[in-house]
């Protein structure tokens, strides 16, 4: 009688690479998975991040505001802080002295809304020297206005104003997170 000889069947190899295909398949959408939701977290991340660092900077020049006047690009003389229908411009103190450029310690900030929905910011190390602004950096993006309102007082309307407001407010409206609204007290 001859024996049996050792190994597999065709049929139980198939039956085995059946079940290989179906767990590598599983695990495969499961990979899948976890890269799409990583995608996700990452791109959520990137958009907060990016509106932090816009409410820092926001916040850090509200902070510094100086009862100086400002100079346009023009280089005429304007009060400390003016507003417009796409932004907003200020002095600042706490700049620091480029080389070869004195800056006094002062300079201008405007924060600027283009038609694109991308809010800017520029900084002019003391205006009365730079015969050109500086260029507009992208901010946030997904902008459709910003406002800047004062708190407890009104903007100056004069080169050297006596005080300043309280406080300001500003509110951004962004296509995703809403209307966001950031208060300062001075």
């Amino acid at each position: 009688m001859r024996g049996r000889a050792a190994g597999f069947t065709l049929i139980e190899l198939l039956a085995a690479m059946a079940i290989l295909a179906v767990v590598s398949l599983m695990a495969v959408q499961a990979l899948n998975g976890a890269l799409f939701q990583r995608d996700i977290l990452v791109r959520v991340d990137d958009e907060a991040a990016e509106l932090a660092r816009a409410l820092a900077l926001l916040r850090h020049d509200l902070e510094a505001v100086a009862p100086v006047p400002r100079t346009g690009d023009d280089g005429g003389v304007l009060p400390a802080i003016g507003t417009g229908p796409q932004g907003f411009s200020l002095m600042r103190s706490g700049i620091a002295s480029l080389p070869g450029r004195d800056s006094g310690g002062f300079g201008r900030v405007d924060w600027v809304l283009d038609g694109r929905g991308v809010l800017a910011r520029r900084m002019v190390p003391n205006p009365a020297q730079v015969a050109e602004p500086g260029p507009l950096v992208a901010v946030l993006t997904e902008v459709s206005a910003i406002t800047l309102a004062p708190l407890g007082g009104t903007l100056p309307d004069d080169e050297r104003p006596a005080v300043l407001p309280d406080g300001f407010e500003v509110i951004v409206t962004h296509a995703r997170h809403g209307v966001i609204r950031l208060v300062m007290a001075r």
